[in-house]
């Protein structure tokens, strides 16, 4: 079990936005002109709930989003799971909580955000994979440095070491084998957005989310 940091009250602008939106699918593509032509992962929302969310995509997906603040943390109820807190000031108040589940092998998407300081945000259901939904709206977000890594790569060690434990290595075996585990891990992850072709939709996971079965 990771261990959890003091507790911040997040407030929110209606009672929905209280619940995290589960990631359906997630790809990485570039487009040029928007984020310097880097290429970006792409998380599809599960927003059948949240039509709000459906709503300011199809608004924003060609213009500028307007103020938005930024910030990572957990929720003691989601164990596990790290959250991306998007606040959306200006010109529409909204906020979206996307649940990043560790156990469904989300720690290679928030790596990869991390890593290229940006992601895509694409309304959808269970089901939906971004090589098939291409033509679907979707706005990008710049996710600045906001202190986090630091923070991250403890609770993604404390995460790799247990999950290595399950797969029945001892205490001390685990210890010495995770942070080669999270060393391989960035290593295919700066491969896959460094050599992924432009405009184009990488293989995503059949099951939804992450990148592992």
């Amino acid at each position: 079990m990771i261990r959890r940091p003091k507790l911040t009250e997040i407030p929110v602008y209606h009672p929905r936005e209280a619940t995290p939106v589960e990631i359906v699918g997630d790809g990485a593509i570039s487009t040029a002109g928007v984020g310097d032509g880097r290429m970006l992962p792409v998380l599809i929302l599960g927003t059948q709930q949240r039509p709000d969310i459906v709503e300011y995509i199809q608004i924003h997906q060609h213009g500028a989003l307007g103020d938005v603040n930024v910030q990572w943390g957990e929720m003691p109820e989601y164990s596990d799971t790290v959250m991306l807190i998007l606040s959306f000031i200006r010109p529409v108040q909204m906020k979206v909580i996307v649940a990043f589940d560790l156990r469904r092998n989300h720690g290679f998407l928030v790596e990869q955000i991390l890593l290229t300081n940006g992601v895509y945000i694409q309304a959808g259901a269970s089901g939906d994979r971004l090589k098939n939904t291409m033509d679907q709206p979707r706005i990008v977000i710049e996710i600045p440095d906001t202190g986090f890594r630091r923070q991250w790569d403890r609770l993604f060690l404390q995460h790799t070491v247990t999950m290595l434990r399950e797969r029945g290595l001892d205490r001390k075996q685990a210890k010495a084998a995770a942070p080669e585990a999270i060393a391989q891990l960035r290593e295919i992850g700066a491969f896959r957005m460094g050599s992924a072709t432009r405009n184009s939709a990488p293989e995503d996971d059949e099951n939804g989310g992450g990148t592992g079965k």
